[in-house]
């Protein structure tokens, strides 16, 4: 993933000759040199989503992700750290507990299961996807019927996603963080589970 613009800077160098009044004077420095990131095909570049979706979901699974978008918050545990055999759960600001049931939930991992259950259907992956050499985001547009057109940008690092803004609402943005969830994650889950469980 070419994501971040590459530039190499050579620094002349000021020679002084000892012993002597004279200098060898500097030699201009090269303008730094800019490589942008290749364009792609509506087709390379969902072909290379594809492959950062997978990642990305993956990464969330083995390590746990944390979620954040405004005053909602998703977490999820690796299945080795569930709570009372839950992984996942969100808390909307400030007292709102809810368990995550499927991984298509969670912005980490949903694009990833629309690719891979249209390769379990032997299907397209009804997602449309492009990609902007500018900034190096992903664009992806799938539409879910009753429910409406979704269009979202995507910034990708270290060839995972890294935040998701809806193009709709350009404020809305969720931050993706991979890796334990924390106390402040642990108590979301926790109190999400012990509510759910509460309720018989």
């Amino acid at each position: 993933m070419k994501r971040f613009i590459a530039s190499s800077f050579l620094l002349a160098g000021l020679i002084v000759v000892s012993g002597c009044s004279s200098q060898v004077a500097p030699t201009p420095s090269p303008t730094p040199s800019v490589s942008l990131p290749a364009a792609q095909t509506p087709a390379e570049a969902k072909a290379s989503y594809k492959l950062i979706a997978q990642a990305s979901c993956n990464k969330a699974q083995a390590e746990g992700v944390t979620e954040t978008s405004d005053s909602f918050t998703a977490v999820m545990t690796p299945k080795s750290q569930n709570y009372k055999d839950f992984s996942a759960a969100y808390l909307v600001e400030p007292d709102e507990y809810g368990l995550i049931w499927e991984l298509d939930a969670l912005t980490s991992c949903a694009d990833w299961y629309t690719f891979s259950m249209a390769d379990e259907a032997g299907t397209e992956a009804a997602i449309d996807v492009t990609f902007n050499p500018a900034d190096s985001t992903y664009q992806t547009v799938e539409d879910f019927g009753d429910s409406g057109i979704y269009t979202y940008r995507f910034t990708v690092q270290d060839g995972r996603v890294d935040t998701a803004t809806n193009v709709e609402e350009p404020t809305k943005v969720t931050k993706i963080t991979y890796g334990p969830i924390g106390d402040a994650g642990l108590t979301i889950l926790k109190t999400a589970v012990d509510q759910h469980l509460a309720q018989g």
